[in-house]
């Protein structure tokens, strides 16, 4: 009896085998890729619209659209809080990388001296409401640009207004 047939068979299902378990190993870290793709575009999405919540709330309230019976400091600590960017923020905190997470932290900050102004009674004419605004936009357009960068798309070369 000849051993050659019988090597070549086992050692083409060796091959066989391999190669099938290379090409499941390379499909599964692929759909993990984009998971994990998927997963960290749909937290920079919820961070950039509960920035764009609150602004919008915060906006309301310097116009002064809030109940009378809550003082328009409460008005804008709730604006901020209910746009649930505080939990947002974490998320951001926890997956992103460090540029997305330092353009995120300044959006933050932006955005908490704007509250800060509005709770004190400034409103959407007032000097320094305009300065803190600016400020803002300028932090939320770098945080895009991190988040485009992280995302593997080419930095906007113009400006979304807000």
């Amino acid at each position: 009896m000849s051993w050659i047939p019988l090597m070549s068979t086992a050692l083409g299902a060796v091959v066989g085998l391999g190669s099938a378990l290379l090409s499941d190993r390379v499909r599964w870290g692929r759909e993990r890729d984009e998971r994990q793709f998927g997963a960290q575009r749909d937290i920079y999405v919820g961070y950039l619209t509960a920035l764009h919540d609150a602004n919008q709330a915060l906006r309301l309230v310097s116009l002064g659209h809030h109940p009378p019976e809550v003082s328009r400091d409460l008005a804008a600590r709730g604006a901020f809080r209910d746009a649930g960017l505080v939990q947002a923020r974490e998320c951001i905190v926890l997956t992103a990388s460090e540029p997305v997470v330092q353009a995120a932290e300044a959006a933050f900050s932006a955005l908490r001296a704007l509250r800060d102004r509005i709770a004190q009674g400034q409103g959407v004419r007032s000097r320094g409401y305009e300065a803190d605004l600016s400020r803002y936009d300028d932090n939320l357009q770098t945080l895009r640009n991190a988040v485009r960068k992280d995302l593997h798309a080419d930095a906007l070369s113009f400006r979304i207004p807000i």
